[in-house]
């Protein structure tokens, strides 16, 4: 029988006309449950609440990331891809779902994927990309990101990298830890120049 994947995606940077484009995707098993469970109550507790990453007050949100890359729940399930100079935002957000699936190492699944914002107009264009990239689909739907924890996490990932791309120091110190930890994982295709 084959597993069941959830996915919960949000991308950020159609305002830089793709100068930097960010795809996050968090992924959920059978537990995603007490991952819901987590998130919610780790908002409660920042005070974060239900507020999108944009419009929640800086020291929430370093609380907020905290915590999450304090929880073991939470280690190896959140993606983020980077892409440079690129308009087909629906190709980048799908390859970037692919990698997210293939990094989990199950190969027999069915994913559900949940895009933040994603038009209804547009499930199916983006299904037939995300059958193209190899995901073997159950669905693929668009919510607005007040509507899920794991949405609204999503959208915080992508808020962290941004922020550590454009040099915050404190968001450059969780992103690194997270990175190094293992709890945020770079899925992004693009050849990587070694560190000497």
């Amino acid at each position: 029988m084959s597993s069941k994947l959830y996915c919960y995606v949000d991308e950020t940077g159609q305002h830089t006309q793709g100068r930097l484009f960010i795809v996050s995707v968090v992924v959920a098993d059978w537990e995603r449950d007490n991952l819901l469970e987590a998130c919610e109550a780790i908002e409660a507790q920042t005070g974060k609440g239900r507020t999108k990453w944009i419009k929640t007050l800086y020291e929430r949100r370093i609380a907020y990331i905290q915590r999450i890359l304090d929880n073991p729940l939470f280690a190896g399930r959140l993606n983020f891809a980077m892409f440079r100079d690129v308009r087909d935002y629906s190709q980048a957000t799908a390859q970037t779902v692919a990698e997210a699936i293939r990094a989990t190492g199950v190969a027999d699944y069915r994913a559900s994927v949940t895009i933040d914002g994603l038009p209804q107009a547009q499930e199916r264009s983006v299904a037939s990309a995300l059958r193209h990239q190899g995901v073997r689909l159950r669905q693929v739907r668009g919510v607005k990101d007040e509507s899920n924890a794991l949405v609204r996490l999503a959208d915080a990932l992508c808020g962290l990298v941004s922020a550590a791309m454009e040099g915050q120091p404190r968001m450059v110190v969780l992103f690194e830890r997270g990175v190094a930890t293992g709890y945020l994982r770079d899925v992004s295709m693009q050849q990587k120049t070694p560190r000497g």
